[in-house]
């Protein structure tokens, strides 16, 4: 994690890779791929490579999920309003992102995300008794300064990939701080498109639980088919 579509030209540097089953990778490739399309959309593709992978997505995506293409697309008239609204310039065209099937997507990514850097920070898989609490922000929060300032107070600099001379600061960044009681703390942004914030825990109890009602938790078998 992240996968390696998230990055221009599939170029992914070494690092956070972990083993997975394939039932579970197979289980939420579908998040992987729209947290891909959305990292993709902005700042937009202005090279042939950048495009032609950009389209790549988008095609997979309109064959697998046509659903959440039409829940994302705003009309022209209603793309107006918005850059009014938001103060946007009159050549971004915004996206729809309140939807139900682009917010499970991504939270989807959000948790899978947070199980895999809880497995990279504490060596050990999240238990059957914890969890992953999750959250995401659209750019649009981002730029509204929509983001609550406390994640930042709790947590260090921002690392990303790095493999000798290449790396991916410009299109991936995290952050991680570990407290008491078996809980992590995680913050990862995706070019200037989204980012995700989580809380993961060896005991669900302890906290996830409580605030599950404004943000979910997410249990280890969440993943699986029968789920």
């Amino acid at each position: 994690m992240p996968p390696i579509q998230i990055f221009e030209g599939r170029q992914r540097p070494r690092g956070l890779e972990f083993p997975a089953c394939d039932v579970c990778n197979s289980q939420t490739g579908h998040a992987d791929l729209v947290a891909s399309l959305l990292a993709r959309s902005f700042p937009v593709a202005d090279t042939s490579v950048q495009r032609r992978y950009f389209l790549k997505i988008l095609s997979a995506i309109s064959n697998n999920m046509p659903a959440l293409l039409t829940e994302m697309h705003i009309p022209r008239a209603a793309e107006k309003l918005a850059r009014k609204r938001h103060g946007l310039p009159d050549d971004m065209h915004p996206l729809r992102a309140s939807g139900p099937l682009l917010n499970r997507y991504i939270l989807t990514f959000a948790a899978k995300l947070g199980f895999a850097l809880h497995f990279e920070v504490m060596n050990e898989a999240v238990p059957v008794a914890g969890g992953v609490q999750v959250m995401w922000f659209s750019n649009l929060q981002a730029m509204k300064d929509d983001i609550p300032r406390e994640l930042f107070d709790l947590l260090p600099g921002p690392k990303s990939l790095q493999q000798g001379r290449k790396g991916v600061g410009d299109q991936f960044k995290y952050s991680i701080a570990t407290g008491e009681q078996g809980h992590m703390l995680y913050f990862a942004s995706f070019n200037f498109s989204f980012a995700v914030a989580g809380l993961t825990a060896v005991d669900r109890s302890i906290w996830l639980e409580g605030y599950a009602d404004k943000f979910p938790v997410y249990v280890p078998g969440d993943f699986s088919p029968q789920n």
